[in-house]
């Protein structure tokens, strides 16, 4: 029976820890996902996995350091889709400008601008999932069914109870009726 993982299950965990620190440490000195995948040997999607590893493993200022880092960047990047959102595109085909017969005015591209709102939406969603606006919300629910039988039977005991409460009023020399609107 095997007691443990084997020797060399330990030094691949070994190895893949200390790339999942290189990367990470690389990444900090504002090096690309394909710059440290070169220097380590990696692909770009594995680099990006052992960075993301080392995100959900730290707590401290560096990982605070680092998501201020891509979120000023994603800030730049939505600044730069925003001009070309907001700014005029003439229509150009195979080199030319394309005029609207009746007008004689320029014809506007609108696809510079869908891809703009794309690419801001996209921003967006990248922001949210670093800030952690998308993070699954754990709620504690407990749900007790009501059987009809139980209903009937808390009515009751309701009902019992103001009966007492009507009787212990007439038995001090209260009005019962005095207080709830009665006659």
């Amino acid at each position: 029976m095997n007691a443990g993982p084997t020797p060399s299950r330990k030094s691949n965990d070994a190895k893949i820890a200390e790339q999942t620190v290189a990367a990470y440490e690389l990444r900090l000195t504002g090096k690309s996902l394909r710059e440290i995948g070169k220097e380590l040997g990696l692909a770009p999607s594995t680099v990006s996995v052992r960075i993301s590893d080392a995100l959900r493993e730290r707590v401290d200022p560096l990982v605070d350091h680092y998501r201020a880092m891509l979120l000023d960047r994603l800030d730049m990047y939505a600044v730069r889709a925003y001009k070309v959102m907001t700014s005029r595109h003439i229509l150009v085909q195979q080199g030319k400008v394309i005029y609207d017969p009746s007008t004689g005015e320029p014809l506007i591209d609108s696809a510079p601008v869908l891809a703009a709102i794309d690419r801001l939406t996209r921003i967006a969603e990248a922001v949210a999932k670093l800030v952690g606006a998308n993070a699954v919300i754990k709620a504690d629910v407990t749900v007790t069914p009501v059987d009809p039988t139980d209903l009937a039977l808390w009515r009751l005991v309701e009902d019992a109870k103001a009966k007492n409460a009507a009787e212990e009023a007439r038995l001090r020399g209260e009005d019962p009726g005095a207080s709830g609107g009665g006659s």
